[in-house]
């Protein structure tokens, strides 16, 4: 299994990395936001993108700054792409029991498409994503993408 999944506090929105796996020095992901009306309905995918790259030191290094928000070190944190990932806001919100975290996600939309990408600058065409999420839903992801990130390249020279 290649996937991590971050469920906002509701439950109704959906963040989805698949497909993540490290070739060489780079990690490669897709990125799918999902959401529902009701917490019986499955969640359905309202953007997809794919072929995200980003080299690992810039994954591991988003990846570590969310184990120190989650931590309680960091109270907000900023994540820029190196390359052509997603960019990452994170913002905490309470204390102790209560602590919960604000993630926006942006995507740049020049990678949906050839179309997008021919006309599309960096930073022009996005799309975003903002939720509140716990901080054990926080970690856990954090945890199934520092797994995902750090398997050996799958036979990949």
């Amino acid at each position: 299994m290649s996937t991590a999944i971050l469920r906002d506090e509701r439950d109704l929105l959906w963040l989805v990395l698949d497909d993540v796996h490290r070739e060489g020095s780079d990690v490669f992901y897709d990125v799918h936001f999902l959401a529902r009306n009701e917490p019986a309905e499955p969640p359905e995918p309202f953007l997809s993108t794919r072929g995200f790259r980003e080299p690992a030191e810039g994954f591991d290094s988003l990846v570590e700054n969310i184990g120190h928000a989650v931590g309680g070190e960091a109270s907000a944190l900023r994540h820029d792409p190196i390359a052509d990932g997603m960019s990452v806001e994170l913002k905490a919100q309470g204390e102790g029991q209560d602590l919960c975290f604000e993630l926006v996600v942006w995507l740049d939309l020049t990678r949906m498409s050839r179309a997008l990408k021919a006309r599309g600058h960096r930073g022009r065409h996005q799309s975003g994503l903002r939720m509140v999420v716990s901080r054990a839903d926080l970690e856990s992801f954090r945890s199934e993408l520092f797994l995902l990130a750090n398997q050996p390249d799958a036979g990949i020279e």
